[in-house]
């Protein structure tokens, strides 16, 4: 996390930000920072070196040691858009990773707004697209609050948890921190820093503020008329992720989902075949 008190001017002026290109093997990859509601956030865009299908993924990671956890299947996803000749944007929530801001002091309007900001960034550097809202866990609900902003017609919800208040408020309840070493089944006893949930900030707001927070995503997917397609594991562990929307393609794959796991193959697996099916309509 970076100092919030971090001026735009500072951002833009940064010596890499005009060497951020690279391109080879038929892809072009940016990596840069736009504004959000007067904060700088990173993000990178994957595309084809030729762009050959009208479609893009605006990606919504999840959130502190979960997000950590499933870069690979992110950043996985992102490629395979790009190689199969379309474009991703990733992103960086305010405070997390590469971005500024504080973290612990966001609300759900800043990480909606973040995710609005950063597709309107990668159709300005990839214009034409029909861009869908990709969420990834707890970045699902996300998603659903930035698409009905955006008026997207299409959603896709990568193992989703459709309840950001009670998913914060259950990582205030039961956060452990992790234990060091490379068994991700191995925890410590429960920590003691208020706030903090595996080493992040929980933000306050949308803690205090659950129910609504969770009442807005409910709305926000009653509103959705486009088409959606859910992937996810057959069973899961921990927190209730909250009512599937019923009007959703559901595509489930073997196994059971548990909070923290560092490898994702499966869904890995199923979110690639979608695409590819995706890219095949699209270029009819």
């Amino acid at each position: 996390m970076h100092d919030r008190f971090a001026t735009e001017t500072q951002c833009r002026t940064r010596p890499w930000s005009d060497a951020g290109t690279w391109l080879g093997e038929g892809l072009r990859r940016e990596v840069f920072y736009f504004p959000s509601r007067g904060v700088e956030l990173y993000g990178s865009l994957y595309r084809a070196a030729e762009t050959t299908l009208p479609f893009g993924l605006v990606v919504c990671g999840s959130w502190g040691v979960e997000a950590d956890r499933s870069d690979p299947l992110v950043r996985s996803v992102a490629l395979k858009t790009a190689r199969l000749g379309g474009a991703a944007i990733v992103f960086h929530y305010p405070g997390y990773g590469d971005s500024f801001g504080d973290s612990a002091a966001v609300g759900l309007a800043d990480l909606t707004q973040a995710a609005i900001d950063a597709g309107a960034e990668a159709e300005r550097r990839c214009p034409g697209r029909s861009w869908t809202f990709a969420g990834f866990m707890f970045g699902a609900a996300i998603a659903c609050l930035a698409q009905r902003r955006a008026a997207a017609d299409r959603l896709l919800l990568v193992q989703p948890v459709l309840r950001p208040g009670s998913y914060f408020r259950w990582l205030s309840e039961t956060s452990q921190l992790l234990a060091p070493g490379p068994n991700p089944k191995a925890m410590m006893e429960p920590g003691t820093t208020p706030g903090m949930a595996y080493g992040y900030p929980v933000p306050a707001a949308i803690v205090k503020r659950a129910e609504d927070a969770d009442a807005a995503v409910t709305a926000a997917l009653a509103g959705f008329d486009g088409e959606g397609t859910i992937i996810r594991h057959e069973a899961a562990r921990g927190l209730d992720p909250g009512p599937m929307p019923t009007t959703f393609a559901e595509i489930d794959v073997a196994g059971v989902w548990r909070f923290g796991a560092q490898n994702h193959p499966q869904l890995a697996r199923a979110a690639a075949e979608w695409l590819e099916r995706s890219a095949r309509e699209g270029s009819r």
